[in-house]
């Protein structure tokens, strides 16, 4: 399997990126058809999250998020398997990055919160070039899958820490010493780390690090997440000024899950909806269907 895989991201580098959302449309396509689980669960958390959207535009989204996960798939393949230099050819813009220097010059570090909106990979190579970022990584179950993504993001300047205590206090430490942490605060955490919140109205388990990292470092916070240019024309990156989070663990987690929301609805279609979102709520019981 592991020489399979690396032979596919070798094979995805010679492929011009007009084809690869050729291939992105057939993969969706073939998803869309057939049963399976990742449409399914896209499915499931689509119907509790937008409960008036009428039966048709539930499918022409499902039909869309399908296509972005095809390509959000292939795309981490190019970007793990190729130069640093590669993935700038598809970085058209980013927007507000004065908002990240002024965060800066106010002799603070940053935390930088985002979903899976867009591809996060182009974000975390974007970062490594940019800025000296840290950020916290759960190895894969598959060793061969964790050298190829370690070296994609630690050869773009990327430090990354395992979410454990060791890793608190490295991440800590660099928002202290004013650099950067990004976080994927949107992935739902183990039992005991996390908190009741709201995510679209509906009652989510969230992480709490966010506000908890922001107490005890004064950093600044802002979100950031990617948008997939259409017509394969590239990303765009947006960075937002800086949030009003505050150090209380409820009201902080709180907050940034309405941040995620607005982020999310300005390309719906591009989130991650084939994530089990709501499997340690009271919404759990929507992935039994």
């Amino acid at each position: 399997m592991a020489l399979l895989v690396k032979a596919f991201i070798k094979f995805l580098q010679f492929i011009p990126y007009s084809l690869l959302h050729k291939f992105g449309s057939l993969m969706a396509l073939f998803l869309n058809l057939l049963p399976n689980s990742h449409k399914k669960i896209t499915q499931q958390n689509l119907k509790l999250v937008f409960p008036d959207k009428p039966s048709k535009d539930i499918k022409t989204l499902i039909k869309k998020s399908l296509f972005h996960s095809s390509m959000n798939f292939l795309e981490s393949g190019i970007v793990w398997g190729s130069k640093n230099t590669k993935f700038e050819n598809y970085l058209v813009e980013v927007f507000n990055k004065e908002a990240i220097n002024k965060s800066f010059d106010s002799d603070r570090g940053i935390l930088l919160i985002t979903p899976h909106l867009g591809n996060i990979e182009i974000i975390i190579k974007f970062l490594g070039k940019q800025f000296n970022c840290t950020i916290p990584y759960s190895k894969p179950n598959q060793s061969y899958l964790d050298k190829i993504i370690t070296l994609s993001r630690e050869s773009a300047g990327v430090k990354m820490v395992h979410p454990d205590s060791a890793g608190l206090k490295v991440l800590i430490k660099s928002l202290k010493e004013k650099n950067m942490v990004a976080i994927a605060s949107d992935q739902v955490p183990k039992q005991g780390f996390g908190i009741a919140s709201t995510f679209f109205g509906k009652e989510i388990y969230s992480m709490t690090l966010v506000p908890k990292l922001k107490k005890v470092s004064n950093c600044a916070v802002h979100s950031v997440y990617c948008e997939r240019r259409k017509k394969a024309q590239g990303f765009n990156i947006y960075f937002s000024d800086e949030l009003d989070l505050s150090h209380d663990v409820q009201e902080g987690v709180d907050r940034m899950n309405n941040e995620f929301e607005e982020c999310i609805m300005t390309i719906p279609e591009q989130y991650s909806w084939e994530y089990k979102k709501f499997k340690r709520s009271v919404n759990k019981t929507i992935y039994n269907k």
